[in-house]
């Protein structure tokens, strides 16, 4: 079967929250409305509003209570304050007209030397199994709530985070590894299950300040630049080498599928031909 791509968020979320294991592990996600960006204001300190087919952290804003009957919205380095009732307007400014959002419930993110840190784990299946190729840790840059290598984010050996999490205490280390290999397989087989022909995943993890995973999204075409810069390079020659193995396998188009939007009757698609194209984006 060859080689496929899903672009909306939305559709994977969707995929991901049909399996009961994932259940305990999903942020709460809907299509974009102001009657959602109410009801979870109400429910949650903060929501991110999120491009259904965005990538790279562009575009993705934050909306986080501030006080009684304020609300703080930000974009890239940038925020301002308005009143809770006047925050769907506010957004509307913020947000490309034609363009299908996500709002997403916001996870209190651990923090590693004082920066916000989400796991990405790098998953390929280029036989008939799904393999980890590599985990790694993006740290955010200082004063940003994105961890995007893009945005600043740089990477950090996993094992160093969960030990210093842990102060060094090697079971806890090893039962958090065992969760994130865990959660991570789940999710491949949920959306392996709804999309055949998906060959790569990112799974982008959250380690909240309880120890908790979640799934903040899951990409299919993502970059894999942040591990070339780890000093131990074996993960990097292992996402290269079966890379390689996929692109010669797997080059065909698939059948296009999409989901509509609340916009004038459009649609997300989430078909993209693969070829032998080694530098990825995000």
């Amino acid at each position: 079967m060859p080689f496929r791509k899903v672009k909306s968020k939305l559709l994977k979320a969707r995929a991901m929250q049909r399996s009961r294991v994932l259940h305990p592990h999903l942020p709460e996600t809907h299509g974009y409305h102001p009657h959602h960006l109410r009801r979870m204001l109400l429910r949650y300190p903060s929501v991110f509003v999120k491009p259904d087919n965005g990538s790279q952290g562009v575009g993705i804003i934050r909306v986080k209570r501030a006080g009684k009957g304020i609300v703080d919205i930000g974009w890239d380095l940038r925020s301002m304050r308005v009143r809770e009732r006047s925050t769907a307007d506010a957004l509307r400014g913020r947000m490309h007209r034609g363009r299908s959002y996500i709002i997403q419930q916001g996870i209190p993110l651990a923090r590693y030397k004082n920066r916000l840190i989400d796991i990405r784990v790098y998953m390929q299946k280029p036989d008939s199994k799904w393999h980890i190729s590599g985990r790694i840790v993006r740290a955010g840059a200082k004063g940003r709530f994105l961890t995007n290598y893009s945005q600043g984010g740089r990477p950090v050996a996993l094992e160093a985070v969960l030990n210093a999490i842990h102060h060094h205490n090697s079971a806890k280390v090893k039962t958090s590894l065992r969760k994130i290999d865990q959660v991570s397989y789940g999710a491949a087989r949920a959306l392996d299950q709804a999309f055949p022909g998906i060959r790569i995943l990112g799974i982008d993890l959250a380690l909240d300040k309880s120890g908790r995973i979640w799934i903040i999204e899951a990409n299919t075409r993502p970059g894999f630049e942040l591990f070339k810069h780890l000093r131990d390079r074996s993960m990097y020659q292992t996402i290269i080498r079966r890379e390689h193995i996929i692109a010669s396998r797997f080059t065909a188009p698939v059948k296009r599928a999409s989901i509509p939007t609340r916009r004038r009757g459009r649609h997300s698609k989430v078909y993209s031909p693969i070829g032998r194209r080694m530098k990825l984006r995000r």
